[in-house]
């Protein structure tokens, strides 16, 4: 018999049992319902008329003593109050008349109306009687006496009723209960017996074949089920029994394949001449080759396993590998273009000598494509740039003097030409002021560039020296609008500020970086149009305060973004390109923002100006703290 034949049997007879306790117990509900109807319709209304005849009589006897004290109420008032409450107690008489239960309360019913007729005869005698005390003290308070004792008998009675009835209907319900109960366990038990007996021979091979699954998951391919049915557990049992020979070739003829492959790729990896770290998702290290070890000065065995954020705290290379991860992925999930930070490692290596190593991060995922693929870690690269740094070092000193040797002839040259145009020594025709005007000119140029030169040189062979002091945010634009005010006025330009109060001040050297803030602003008075608008932004992101000047000039195009902040780049404005410098201003502003930790970028479209910004971090060591690395 198939598996689901015997399901819908097993469930069919289940239901059934299921509906017949449903159908007795829903006529258990509507004998408890019909009894408990019963008990409130025919006794509750004489209780309630019973209980409204006592309170109209005590009604009616203080309306007839008030009027019995004279002018202290209105008369005519209190007797057409006295005339409602014997309408109301009129219907309440009826109802009872008409809702007699029980044998002895006919009499009291008919007792009633009697000794109520009685009472409206002196009533109405009261009425037009010129003795009212008299007769109120002589009959109407003995009749009213009478009728209220009356009254309460038979709600008396109408109450033992209630209660002889509800205990009546308590043992109904307890009759019910076990009934309901004793039904409910015959059917738990013959529905217990049928799911013990019948579905014991559908189970009992699913727990054998999980057995045999935990067993091959550990290792254990020598597996095999006894095949005892024709159902779709048969067939399973057999596809397992197939699956499991075929497993157990596999891993007979694959294994040492496996093993031999993954020993490859160790030995490959920590046979690398750069310094290599991996890490898993939790950026705990997962392997270290010997390169890395070397330049971390640590063993295998005290990193392999433990989280890198533990081991930053000691270690400065790892604390400077976590910097460059948090900045990867503060690029990579920001919407803002052209974040760069620093990629360079210096080590002590000796007295006096150095080490540097390049920092690259890779992301890892898996191989989905789509948008729901899984991080699993990341691999760092350490790799060793010694020999080209010091070549660097040598081209920057060798720009350093060449320079420096340039800077004196040309500052004497340009005192000749000041001397020359200087009228007091002579006079010059046109032509003669024409040339020492132009060549004037292009010493001041070439004097400006030198000094770039002298800069960047400075910056490379890591000379800048960082006077670091708490400064407001405020106090460096205002220091930084001012060699610029003259410029602005000539071409008719506004200045906007937008600095977020309340900013915490932020440990820097506040000259470099007035002077990164000043070469923003040069460049966005040379590229704004006559009669423009340049903004000044300060606001904090997060645990960075930015700062950033927006211009509305011709902006830049999108392919040389990336370039931007590169070495002797420059661009090219209507056709024309500028030729005030060497393009080093925004390098060297780079590695200002470099040496302060933070970040610089630009964002612009074409046509409609560029945001050039940059990021000072309020703290360095929140970073790690926050385990934001």
């Amino acid at each position: 018999m198939k598996i689901k034949t015997q399901i819908f049997l097993g469930f069919s007879f289940i239901l059934v049992l299921t509906l017949f306790l449903a159908g007795a117990f829903v006529y258990s509900l509507g004998s408890l319902s019909n009894a408990s109807e019963k008990v409130l319709k025919e006794n509750y209304r004489s209780i309630k008329a019973s209980e409204e005849l006592v309170l109209s009589l005590s009604k009616m006897d203080q309306i007839m003593s008030r009027v019995c004290l004279g002018k202290n109420y209105n008369e005519d008032i209190l007797l057409e109050i006295l005339n409602s409450e014997r309408k109301l107690f009129h219907n309440n008489l009826k109802i009872l008349s008409e809702h007699i239960t029980e044998p002895s309360e006919g009499s009291l019913v008919q007792s009633l109306q009697e000794e109520y007729a009685l009472y409206e005869s002196y009533i109405d005698m009261f009425r037009h009687s010129s003795d009212r005390v008299s007769l109120y003290f002589g009959s109407l308070q003995r009749q009213n006496e009478i009728l209220r004792e009356t009254s309460t008998n038979l709600n008396s009675l109408n109450h033992a009723a209630l209660s002889r009835k509800d205990s009546e209907a308590q043992k109904l319900y307890f009759r019910v209960n076990i009934y309901v109960v004793v039904l409910a366990v015959l059917l738990m038990v013959i529905t217990g017996i049928f799911l013990y007996k019948i579905p014991q021979h559908i189970v009992q091979p699913i727990v054998d074949l999980t057995k045999k699954i935990k067993a091959i998951s550990s290792g254990n391919y020598d597996q095999q089920i006894e095949v005892e049915s024709e159902s779709e557990l048969g067939d399973l049992l057999t596809a397992f029994n197939d699956m499991s020979i075929k497993l157990r070739e596999y891993e007979m003829s694959n294994l040492n394949e496996i093993i031999a492959q993954k020993s490859r790729i160790e030995s490959i990896i920590k046979s690398v001449n750069d310094g290599l770290i991996i890490l898993n998702e939790r950026q705990e290290i997962i392997l270290v080759n010997g390169a890395g070890l070397a330049i971390m000065g640590e063993e295998e065995g005290s990193l392999v396993g433990k989280r890198a954020k533990d081991i930053a705290l000691e270690n400065e290379v790892m604390r400077e590998l976590l910097l460059t991860v948090h900045g990867n992925d503060r690029s990579s999930n920001s919407s803002e273009q052209n974040e760069t930070y620093s990629n360079f490692l210096k080590l002590p290596k000796g007295e006096n000598e150095y080490a540097y190593f390049t920092k690259d991060v890779v992301p890892v995922y898996d191989n989905k494509k789509d948008s729901n693929r899984k991080f699993l870690g990341y691999i760092l690269f350490l790799k060793d740039v010694t020999a080209f740094k010091k070549s660097d070092e040598a081209k920057s000193n060798f720009i350093a003097v060449v320079s420096h040797e340039l800077k004196t002839p040309l500052s004497a040259i340009n005192m000749s030409l000041m001397l020359l145009q200087d009228q007091r020594f002579g006079d010059l025709n046109e032509e003669q002021s024409k040339i020492t005007g132009s060549m004037k000119g292009e010493v001041q140029r070439l004097i400006k560039m030198v000094g770039e030169l002298l800069d960047l040189s400075k910056v490379e062979s890591g000379n800048i020296i960082l006077d670091r002091k708490p400064v407001a945010a405020e106090l460096l634009v205002e220091y930084s609008k001012a060699p610029i005010e003259l410029q602005m006025k000539e071409k008719n330009l506004r200045l906007e500020q937008l600095v977020e109060p309340n900013l915490p001040e932020i440990n820097v050297d506040a000259e470099k970086i007035s002077w990164v803030l000043i070469n923003f602003l040069t460049n966005a008075v040379r590229y704004s149009p006559p009669g423009g608008l340049i903004r000044i932004e300060v606001l904090r992101r997060g645990e960075d305060i930015e700062f950033a000047v927006v211009d509305k000039g011709p902006g830049i195009e999108e392919e040389h973004i990336p370039k931007v902040f590169n070495r002797f780049v420059q661009f090219t404005v209507d056709g024309k390109r500028n030729k005030s410098g060497l393009g080093l201003g925004l390098a060297i502003s780079k590695e200002v923002i470099d040496e302060h930790k933070g970040s610089i970028g630009v964002s612009s479209q074409l046509g409609q100006g560029s945001r050039f910004y940059f990021k000072i971090p309020l703290a360095i060591d929140l970073v790690l703290e926050a385990n934001k690395v």
